[in-house]
């Protein structure tokens, strides 16, 4: 994205909270290695256990995934397969691309649906060394995937509605 074109504040609220996970991740890893190689160095009286670390760090990567999932979305930088589309003639191609778009939605509707059923099955489970409930953690499944569907039906929006009001405005 360009330096002048400003991000719509729902990218910019992602990419702040992913980058507080990514943040809270670092940390979490340097303590692991650090309260790991301290007994090494300074002997065994030396042994500090963090054992909220490694929980923390694994529910923060779980959102940071998911939330850069989702901006990679918006940013149409998930991979593609394209040697099928580029062997169809070019009439067929805004239809073919219709279709992957209502399947994303499809696979976004599953996760959805499935991720908020497994939180609501974890919901009175707690995580030992952080507290909080594991629901949490599996909600980011139906955040990032209800993401990923405003984002898809942006795309589309900008696709196909946009295109045909510019075909209707011309004389």
């Amino acid at each position: 994205m360009s330096a002048r074109t400003r991000e719509p504040r729902l990218i910019a609220l992602e990419k702040s909270v992913a980058g507080a996970f990514f943040a809270i991740l670092i940390v979490c890893l340097i303590l692991q290695v650090f309260t790991r190689l301290l007994p090494r160095f300074l002997g065994d009286w030396a042994v500090i256990s963090l054992p909220w670390t490694e929980e923390l760090s694994r529910f923060s990567f779980v959102w940071l995934l998911m939330l850069g999932a989702s901006v990679g979305m918006y940013n149409q930088e998930h991979f593609t397969v394209t040697f099928v589309v580029d062997a169809l003639p070019p009439s067929l191609r805004p239809s073919i691309q219709l279709l992957v778009y209502l399947l994303e939605l499809l696979f976004v509707a599953v996760l959805i649906a499935h991720g908020y059923w497994m939180s609501e099955m974890v919901w009175n489970q707690i995580a030992p060394a952080v507290g909080i409930s594991y629901a949490w953690v599996y909600s980011s499944v139906p955040v990032g995937a209800a993401l990923m569907g405003v984002h898809i039906l942006a795309h589309m929006a900008k696709r196909y509605f946009r295109a045909a009001q510019s075909r209707e405005a011309r004389p």
